[in-house]
């Protein structure tokens, strides 16, 4: 097991606040678009961890990508001595209040770009924790369910995977009510995505490489391609050269990295 169901829960509470408080300003347009949320998101935790723990935390985001080489937007990283637990999340932005909305297309392939990038997670599935990840900047409560009633839309990438193949959505672009479907089945809250990432429910635990600092992760459907995670050396400052290396390489926009192995004092 890589952590206790305490610390599990301690630090899914946090995270699931801070979620809270972004959709609460996506609503209010504080926030505006959906990398303005995994920004927030993301410090706004780093900040709370460390505050309200303490744990040692880092949080750093780049320029968007033109095109995520593994469908995701972002890596979050957790620690324990010399443990490592990481997933990859692809966040999206269905504007549930507007009807007919179009968050998906078409492709030039004539494929479903939402389903393009699931199938592109799929090259780390068994090592790594993935999911797709909705905002919601309707009022807590709203058509909930299907949707979380106080902060995002969750589904674990099997799911969403077993979902496109069973409902047809490879030359077709997802809608909201495809997507309501789906959630009305397997939505999860953000809460339950940490909980089960700590609490070794969801991926895989890996190795930290001490002398470099860094987790080499295998792919299981391919021996030749690893993720070279690196693990920040100086925490507290805003730009880590290795992270901006690591994020420009793998065509990610967002680094979140929480250390627990002070968590035994909580």
């Amino acid at each position: 097991m890589f952590g206790n169901f305490r610390m599990a829960d301690i630090v899914a509470y946090h995270c699931a606040r801070v979620d809270t408080e972004c959709r609460e300003d996506l609503r209010n347009g504080i926030l505006v678009s959906e990398r303005d949320y995994v920004t927030a998101l993301t410090t706004r935790i780093r900040n709370e961890l460390a505050q309200h723990l303490p744990l040692n935390c880092h949080a750093q985001t780049i320029d968007s990508q033109n095109e995520n080489q593994y469908g995701v937007d972002g890596i979050v990283v957790f620690r324990l001595a010399d443990k490592i637990k990481a997933g990859l999340f692809e966040a999206k932005r269905p504007q549930v209040t507007q009807n007919n909305y179009r968050w998906d297309y078409l492709s030039s392939r004539n494929i479903s770009h939402f389903s393009e990038q699931i199938e592109k997670q799929r090259i780390w599935n068994g090592r790594l924790a993935l999911w797709e990840m909705f905002f919601n900047e309707a009022q807590n409560g709203f058509q909930s369910p299907p949707y979380d009633f106080f902060g995002s839309s969750c589904v674990w990438h099997d799911n969403a995977y077993r979902f496109m193949h069973t409902d047809n959505l490879i030359f077709r672009p997802w809608t909201t009510d495809k997507l309501k479907e789906l959630l009305q089945i397997d939505e999860i809250n953000f809460y339950t995505v940490i909980y089960d990432m700590i609490s070794c429910q969801a991926g895989a635990i890996n190795n930290l490489d001490k002398k470099s600092n860094t987790c080499q992760i295998f792919s299981q459907a391919n021996d030749n391609l690893s993720l070279n995670i690196p693990i920040p050396v100086e925490l507290g400052v805003e730009r880590d050269e290795r992270i901006e290396q690591f994020l420009v390489e793998n065509k990610l926009e967002s680094y979140m990295y929480v250390d627990l192995t002070e968590s035994k004092k909580i």
